[in-house]
């Protein structure tokens, strides 16, 4: 008898089995005996706006790794030559959850289309943003799948021109603009509420929930199938440099899972997210406006396509199981940004649709491909690690 070769297929699925790693945000941290030293993993993706293909390390100290307990360091680079780092420390304490967090990132190609839904595409400009923060968080569980606590941080803020041939902000949009040629920073002062019900595979990593340092806007999780989750959050920001730039923001997320059989269709998934910023005179610095587009919002628009103070967003997929750890959805999604509440038309937001593919392994979202299609044509999304 002839000796079993494996099929290509077969050894494909024999390698995305091997992988382990955690289960944070935008990001995919491996766990391959085979490629750790000393406590350090690779990590892929973890820069945010448009800093494109992302690798690094992580150092995760062994003393302190425990499910209950947070301890990472990571650096992190991009072909773009975007690069950062960050730093959690903390742990769970029943009933009471508590972590430092710190984070520094260089993002030299920046976008910036202009304020409001009638933003145009050819009017890019480009804009660098160096940024830190630096906090802490302490949280309380009623029960196990509430959380209810605050948090405070300092944040830099440097503006720069940007690299590349597009036109700086200044001169596409004057240098009146708010955040324009300033430097700004911001001691945040927020509270928080969550509740989350969901049937996901895994505990979360509880340092990447509410810090400032990661995304407020994430995606849809990829890995519920059942259940409901909601998190509301309020911040206010007071300007430390003596401009008037201070504001406060409100965001409301909630999502739905809903289960359609147990064979190939794993079921329905909705999420509805509104942000809403006050401002005394309305001066907020254009790239701390909440904006849309791109991989976890509006997937077939380019990443902060659309910003202003106020956001109103909704997706809905339906997914199913095409192989053994592969998931395909079919995906729509809608949203609008806008200054005052009278500027919304709720008969012309901005609409997106497209289809997606997602690798997984033991119920953990490896990475994913989406293809969607806006007003302006056709995007493709690539993202690693599962999304909250």
């Amino acid at each position: 008898m002839e000796e079993h070769r494996p099929t290509f297929m077969e050894r494909a699925a024999s390698f995305v089995g091997s992988f382990g790693g955690a289960v944070v945000p935008h990001r995919l941290i491996l766990d391959v005996p085979q490629l750790e030293v000393a406590d350090f993993h690779p990590v892929f993706g973890g820069l945010d706006g448009n800093a494109g293909t992302t690798a690094g390390v992580l150092y995760e100290p062994t003393f302190w790794k425990e499910e209950q307990r947070l301890a990472e360091a990571e650096l992190l680079g991009s072909l773009r030559e975007y690069y950062g780092t960050g730093a959690r420390f903390g742990g769970v304490f029943e009933p009471y959850v508590g972590y430092a967090y710190a984070r520094y990132q260089h993002r030299p190609r920046e976008s910036f289309y202009g304020v409001g839904a009638d933003s145009q595409v050819d009017t890019e400009a480009g804009f660098r943003l160096d940024q830190g923060v630096v906090g802490g968080l302490l949280g309380w569980s009623p029960k196990p799948s509430a959380l209810l606590g605050g948090h405070v941080s300092y944040q830099a803020n440097r503006y720069g021109t940007g690299q590349g041939d597009r036109p700086t902000v200044a001169d596409q949009f004057g240098a009146t603009l708010p955040g324009v040629k300033t430097n700004v920073d911001y001691l945040m002062l927020g509270a928080f509420f969550e509740l989350d019900v969901r049937d996901t595979p895994y505990t979360r990593a509880f340092g990447h929930r509410f810090a400032p340092t990661e995304p407020r806007l994430r995606g849809v999780s990829l890995d519920a199938s059942r259940g409901f989750y909601l998190a509301s959050e309020v911040t206010h920001n007071f300007s430390m440099r003596g401009q008037d730039v201070d504001f406060t923001r409100l965001t409301l997320d909630v999502r739905e899972f809903m289960p359609i059989g147990k064979e190939l269709l794993h079921g329905f998934s909705f999420r509805q997210f509104a942000s809403v910023t006050h401002s005394g005179d309305g001066r907020v610095p254009f790239y701390r406006l909440q904006s849309v587009g791109g991989a976890r919002s509006l997937r077939g628009y380019p990443s902060g396509r659309f910003r202003d103070r106020n956001v109103l967003l909704a997706n809905a997929e339906v997914r199913c199981q095409i192989w053994h750890w592969i998931d395909m959805a079919v995906f729509a999604d809608a949203g609008h940004v806008f200054r005052n509440i009278g500027d919304v038309d709720v008969a012309d937001p901005r609409v997106g649709y497209g289809l997606g593919f997602r690798v997984k392994n033991e119920g953990k979202t490896l990475g994913r491909v989406d293809v969607a299609r806006g007003r302006g044509g056709w995007e493709l999304h690539l993202d690693l690690g599962s999304l909250f």
